[in-house]
């Protein structure tokens, strides 16, 4: 389906974050070199562009959203999952400070990324759209 302007620069970052999601989990199969360096790159981007990218979905999307289709389990797993990226992330954080990232946290960290952003793209962002009024979508861009 066709995404709404207003969702449409929110799709683009879950674009950029499938080609991290892939980057984390190849790295996650290269040398320890490999591994801290994309693992710095991505702490980078996490504690940046994506938590602010997790900010506007929590404190602008999601209230629309639930306007019109009340509290969903749907929302509620998002969340939870927002929470758990942000435990990985502190994690490789952590990793990353003391020059050891292991390859079990850039493969969760990698796959669970992958699926947190196709879940908000094919169900979530589907169901906005359904339900959301245009007028107030176009409020959101």
């Amino acid at each position: 389906m066709k995404r709404h302007p207003a969702l449409a620069s929110l799709s683009r970052e879950h674009h950029h974050e499938l080609s991290l999601a892939r980057g984390l989990r190849r790295a996650a199969s290269g040398d320890a070199e490999q591994r801290l360096a994309f693992g710095s790159t991505y702490v980078t981007q996490f504690f940046g562009p994506t938590t602010d990218h997790f900010r506007r979905e929590e404190e602008v999307v999601f209230p629309v959203y639930e306007r019109h289709a009340g509290p969903t389990p749907l929302v509620e797993r998002i969340l939870r999952e927002h929470m758990e990226l942000h435990g990985l992330a502190r994690a490789l954080r952590a990793q990353v400070a003391a020059g050891e990232v292991t390859p079990e946290t850039l493969e969760s960290l990698g796959s669970l990324l992958h699926d947190h952003v196709r879940l908000e793209e094919r169900v979530l962002f589907e169901d906005i759209q359904r339900v959301v009024p245009d007028d107030e979508l176009e409020e959101l861009a």
